[in-house]
């Protein structure tokens, strides 16, 4: 075997050169820094919502539910805004957008159904909220006792949104019971009930007593008990007699803050600002209530600070700028203006303090504005009131054709509407025509009643007399009209036997003065007027120059308006309270911002109106 020879002087070298090798490459290597490893991309961290700001936390579902419109997303979105205080038009808008993306499976549950209502009514649409809220469902899986709640309350606001003041009540008093677990939320509750009850007409309230609303009779009775009331001392005897009858009932807790408003005391001193029309087509009426505020701010003492007049010439644009420097120079009250579209444009103003506005007004005003009126449609509301507490509730109507005839005829219709009733029949007549005998015997029914006798005639073959009789439907006639109108139609009332029917009338049926030969006719004819004219109520009306005013209801009113514009925070603050003064007795809806007044009642005997129940308020 042929062998080769070893070199290992060769071999060895290499070997070492290797290493080495390999061991630079080593040291090197972790000589020289490495890249970083592309980092693992992260979840997306989400803030958390219940930390952000309401403002954030809304636009941040807002936008998230826009660009992925879930249902869940949808609803959470909604919520967000609806719990901004208050959430601007454009959240407003972008919610209302993504409502309606939602599809309509998803908007026909209750809790779903809500939530829409809830954001119709935080944008004013009271009618879509309405529309959207619908009835109660007991059978809806989604209507926990939560949902009910909420769309009780719900239910109640828009009630006194469209001013159903006794349906409203009923839903409060109906909710409060469910309250109990919540304290701040049964609160508000509780001061809505109070001034739902200060909103009602004296009939409405009498409804409440022995109806169905829970606790409804202890709490008419504990309004009526403070409305009494003129001292503490009577508040806290009337509050002791009513917690000793009803010791567990909820509006206990409202005792402390009721009674501590008594007596009604004056504001603040401060200049009093008057707004009237003392020239141009108004300047009658502006000159009369200046008159009467004129005498009240003196019978008051003139404690009250200064008494500030200025002429609006029945001008709106003018009435306006009046008012806005008026408030900017600092005075602590305005009366006025007085013409309708003066007022209205005052009711818009941004700038407000104190003010009794001396006409209503269709312009949502704020709780600082106040309006005070005499006109057709408190009167109708008045006479279809004491019908109604009188039991009468058949009214047969009759009023003269024209705009006065509409406003009375749509005011009593409404007011007949809250009582579930309306009238027999609505008969326009034309005072001065000469066919109106027949028009009101038409409307009467003896015209029928005379074709009944005679068919009866005609079967029987017999030659009956006998007297045609007043429709049997009709349990009183409310007339309407000055007193030249109405003297023309009561008489042919009379030859109809109508006039044993109880008979009433709105103010204008009577002139201001007695004049019993012109108004013989009228006897039995029952109206509401201002008490200043048939008593002497207060000492603002004990003078002679009563005898000579060309306007005495106005005169009154201008009395009243100051007088309850240097009391108007106890009146707002504590609805019960009520002001008797010359044209009635006033209290503040605090839900429209309306006084309210009840007025005295006359009947005419003898040619002459007579007072026929001196004590109007208190109800």
């Amino acid at each position: 075997m042929t062998r080769i020879p070893e070199r290992a002087g060769h071999t060895r070298p290499l070997s070492r050169l290797a290493l080495l090798l390999l061991a630079t490459a080593i040291v090197v290597g972790c000589a020289t820094p490495r890249p970083d490893p592309e980092p693992t991309p992260d979840a997306e961290v989400r803030p958390d919502l219940a930390e952000l700001p309401p403002e954030v936390r809304a636009s941040l579902l807002l936008s998230e539910a826009r660009s992925r419109p879930e249902p869940d997303l949808v609803r959470r979105a909604i919520e967000a805004v609806l719990a901004l205080d208050p959430a601007t038009p454009d959240q407003l808008d972008r919610a209302e957008a993504l409502w309606a993306e939602l599809p309509d499976a998803e908007r026909d549950t209750q809790e779903a159904r809500l939530l829409g209502a809830r954001l119709a009514a935080a944008q004013r649409d009271w009618e879509l909220a309405r529309e959207r809220l619908g009835a109660d469902d007991p059978d809806d899986p989604t209507r926990s006792p939560e949902i009910y709640r909420q769309g009780l309350a719900l239910h109640a606001r828009m009630l006194e949104q469209e001013s159903q003041w006794y349906q409203a009540l009923d839903t409060r008093l109906r909710l409060d019971r469910l309250l109990i677990m919540e304290p701040d939320t049964h609160a508000e509750n509780q001061q809505r009930i109070w001034g739902l009850l200060a909103a009602l007409r004296p009939a409405q309230r009498d409804r409440i007593v022995g109806n169905h609303p829970p606790d409804g009779d202890a709490w008419v009775s504990l309004f009526r008990l403070l409305r009494a009331a003129d001292t503490e001392e009577q508040a806290h005897l009337a509050a002791g007699l009513w917690r000793e009858r009803h010791p567990a009932h909820p509006a206990n807790s409202l005792l402390p803050e009721l009674v501590a408003s008594h007596p009604l005391v004056a504001d603040a001193p401060g200049d009093t600002l008057v707004l009237l029309p003392l020239s141009g087509d108004l300047a009658a009426l502006g000159n009369a209530i200046l008159d009467g505020i004129t005498r009240a701010y003196y019978a008051e003492g003139g404690g009250n600070g200064r008494l500030i007049v200025r002429d609006t010439r029945g001008e709106p644009d003018g009435a306006a700028a009046l008012y806005r420097r008026g408030v900017d120079s600092g005075v602590a009250r305005i009366i006025g203006p007085l013409r309708r579209e003066s007022v209205s444009q005052v009711a818009a103003s941004d700038q407000t303090l104190p003010t009794i506005l001396l006409n209503r007004t269709e312009v949502s005003t704020p709780s600082e504005l106040t309006t005070l009126a005499l006109n057709p449609e408190e009167d109708a509301r008045a006479v279809a009131d004491r019908a109604a507490r009188a039991g009468w509730h058949h009214p047969l109507v009759l009023l003269p054709e024209g705009a006065f005839g509409d406003r009375v005829a749509s005011a009593f219709r409404a007011a007949l509407a809250d009582e579930d009733r309306r009238p027999r029949d609505v008969i326009r007549i034309q005072p001065s025509a000469g066919e109106l005998n027949a028009t009101i015997g038409n409307a009467l029914g003896i015209q029928q009643s005379e074709a009944r006798i005679r068919g009866v005639a005609r079967r029987t073959g017999l030659e009956l007399e006998g007297d045609p009789q007043v429709r049997a439907d009709v349990d009183h006639l409310f007339i309407a009209g000055t007193a030249p109108q109405v003297r023309r139609i009561v008489p042919h009332l009379h030859f109809h036997r109508a006039s044993q029917l109880p008979m009433m009338a709105t103010p204008h049926v009577y002139s201001g003065r007695p004049d019993a030969d012109r108004d013989a006719d009228l006897n039995g004819i029952v109206f509401p007027d201002t008490p200043r004219l048939f008593d002497r109520v207060s000492p603002l009306a004990n003078d002679e120059q009563a005898r000579d005013e060309a306007l005495p209801r106005f005169v009154a009113l201008g009395m009243d308006a100051m007088r309850l514009s240097l009391r108007q925070d106890g009146l707002r603050n504590a609805p019960h309270h009520q002001l008797t003064g010359g044209a009635g007795t006033w209290s503040l809806n605090p839900f429209n911002h309306e006084w309210v007044r009840e007025p005295a009642w006359a009947r005419f005997e003898g040619g002459e109106p007579r007072r026929i129940d001196v004590h109007a308020g208190g109800s």
